[in-house]
């Protein structure tokens, strides 16, 4: 090699001297100039031969500790390798710097507001990796999700991992908080899958920061209390509990208020997923759910400032989790009612400092949940109880504001199944009344009766054999005065102006008015009453639109039924009506008992062809006997 170098100087050096007559060098400046330049050829020659570093202070490439994915992730944090933004120019250079991250997801949620989903995924796909970054995947997969694309937020997921970003905590909450929007996962078995799937990478995501970044904020438990959620949907219940034993015991992987709230609210809720899945629960499995919320709360309540994880959210849940158990299951329900509500049965006070240090202000969902525990346990006039407490309760410690239609509704059911039903009708209706002053006096619409209120209040004028009180509740229902239906009349009865919105009597509305009527035993009411349903008419109570309306579809709807349930029973009590004013004949004239009889044939043809429409369904809900292991039907 050095051969030819001193070769390549030697000619070089021939030339030089062969121009000095052209240039007017001397061969002295020559010579130097050429050895100069024969020395830094061969210089350079040499340092790019060898194969060692030219330098000392050459800094050697670090050898890697962390995971290639957390090396990411810093790298997207400090900056590093991310695109320029847009319409900007170097200083001192006429170039366009890149489009950033920030502008992109811009864009991004700009097209899907205008319903351009498709074209959101297309420019993702196609921009410049320096200008895509985990936050820009993260707010194209949220944004499939809330367009219900939920197998697409799946594919863009993979896609993201495929194109070499790493998924963050942030990521896997997207991802299961959209799919915990799926109420229904019947048809939706591949889509399961994808989520246990989605499930394991998370668990591996959170191992190793633990292990390579035990601080960081990434490490978080609020990914799993949406899957909770969706396991709860999907009516996995061992799965639930798996899921929170892979938690740790403490720290910031431990759970927290959401993880035991989506707990509580997946275990109560899971006898009406199986029912939807076509599966019928054990006899047991009352009990079998609220043994583990003991558990659960136990567990809770045990931790360590376990005052301040409990929220009223969570306390609601476990009080709905605890409702149907044993008789000690309940107990401890009403417990957490006085601890974090400040609620007691039988009357007695309890200071607001007690319970409204826990955090734990009494809501709307809460005391419905109260209500609905009262009447689960028989405690009936507990309800009563209640309700009279938060009515006297200052409103900022939820008190008069916070009760709706839904809450008088539980006190009726409750007022309704007291054993002595002397003053069920009165009390009934006048829980009706104060509804209606509230309505005017400023709650609004959210005390407004419905027609589940009427019948409510209906059905306990029948139980209370309350003909007057019947009477008032079908005036403040529908605006008719009682008394224009006392004579046979060629007139049609007109419609007072009417405090409410007036509503016409559905078929359990007027069953029950008949059935008060016949229960009294007096021929006028009984004609009345029928003159009532005459006037408003077979043809709006008999459902002919529901009749004919789904007649493909297997599974009626529970309103269908129900209704046709209620025009059943309304024709049989219309049938004994007519027989009991038949046998006294000389009370009726003859004409309108004719017109009668006429009516309730019309009326039983009818109601029979619905009844045999909706097969078989008994508007009745079951109810554990805490003295005894069968089961018994009660009437609501």
């Amino acid at each position: 090699m050095f051969s030819r170098i001193e070769t390549a100087a030697r000619k070089s050096l021939r030339q030089n001297l062969h121009l000095n007559t052209l240039t007017g060098r001397t061969p002295s400046q020559t010579l130097l100039t050429s050895s100069t330049t024969t020395s830094s050829q061969w210089l350079q020659t040499c340092r790019f031969a060898s194969t060692r570093s030219t330098s000392t202070s050459a800094q050697q490439e670090p050898k890697s500790q962390l995971p290639r994915h957390i090396r990411r992730q810093s790298l997207q944090g400090t900056g590093k390798g991310a695109a320029k933004r847009i319409g900007d120019e170097d200083e001192g250079s006429g170039t366009m710097k890149l489009l950033d991250p920030y502008i992109l997801s811009k864009r991004v949620r700009r097209l899907c507001d205008e319903g351009k989903l498709d074209d959101a995924v297309a420019m993702v796909k196609n921009s410049p990796r320096d200008a895509i970054n985990v936050p820009v995947w993260n707010t194209l997969i949220w944004e499939s999700m809330k367009k219900k694309r939920f197998q697409l937020a799946y594919k863009l997921y993979v896609d993201m991992k495929r194109r070499g970003f790493s998924p963050t905590t942030r990521t896997f909450q997207t991802m299961f908080t959209g799919w915990s929007k799926i109420e229904s996962w019947s048809g939706h078995s591949q889509l399961m899958s994808n989520a246990r799937v989605l499930y394991d990478a998370h668990q591996r995501h959170i191992t190793s920061l633990k292990r390579h970044n035990p601080d960081s904020e990434d490490i978080s438990v609020g990914p799993l209390a949406a899957y909770i959620k969706i396991l709860g949907n999907a009516g996995e219940y061992e799965e639930i509990f798996d899921v929170f034993q892979a938690l740790d015991s403490a720290g910031p992987f431990s759970p927290d208020a959401q993880i035991y709230t989506a707990m509580f609210q997946a275990i109560a809720n899971m006898r009406y997923v199986l029912s939807g899945k076509g599966i019928t629960a054990p006899d047991n499995w009352d009990t079998k759910v609220a043994a583990d919320a003991r558990r659960l709360w136990t567990q809770l309540v045990s931790q360590s400032l376990g005052a301040q994880v409990v929220d009223a959210f969570t306390a609601t849940t476990a009080i709905s989790a605890l409702s149907k158990g044993t008789k000690d299951d309940q107990d401890l329900a009403f417990q957490i009612v006085e601890d974090y509500f400040g609620l007691q049965r039988k009357g007695r006070k309890v200071e607001s400092a007690s319970y409204m240090q826990n955090n734990c202000r009494l809501g709307p969902p809460a005391l419905g949940t109260i209500l609905k525990l009262c009447n689960e346990s028989g405690d009936y006039a507990a309800c009563l109880d209640f309700f009279q407490q938060v009515k006297e309760r200052p409103d900022q410690d939820g008190g008069l504001s916070i009760i709706d239609r839904p809450h008088v509704e539980e006190v009726l059911k409750a007022r309704f199944n007291l054993p002595d039903p002397l003053g069920v009708g009165q009390d009934s209706l006048k829980l009706l009344e104060w509804m209606l002053r509230q309505e005017r006096h400023g709650s609004g619409a959210q005390v407004r009766p419905a027609m589940s209120t009427y019948n409510l209040v209906l059905s306990a004028c029948w139980k209370g054999t309350d003909w007057p009180s019947a009477i008032t509740t079908f005036e403040l229902m529908t605006g008719y005065l009682g008394k224009d239906f006392n004579h046979n009349s060629n007139t049609p009865p007109k419609r007072r102006v009417s405090q409410g919105q007036p509503l016409l009597p559905s078929a359990e509305a007027m069953a029950s008015i008949m059935r008060t009527a016949l229960a009294t035993r007096q021929l006028r009411y009984i004609q009345q009453s029928l003159r009532m349903l005459e006037h408003i008419g077979i043809d709006h109570i008999a459902l002919k639109s529901l009749a004919s309306s789904d007649k493909d579809d297997k599974k009626l709807s529970k309103d269908f039924k129900n209704k046709a349930f209620y025009g059943a029973k309304l024709a049989t009590t219309l049938s004994e009506s007519v027989k009991l004013l038949t046998a006294h004949s000389a009370e009726s004239s003859p004409e309108e008992l004719a017109k009668w009889r006429s009516f309730a044939t019309r009326c039983q043809k009818q109601f029979e062809r619905s009844s045999n429409n909706a097969t078989g369904y008994i508007p009745t809900k079951l109810k554990q006997d805490t003295t005894k292991a069968s089961w018994r039907r009660t009437r609501i």
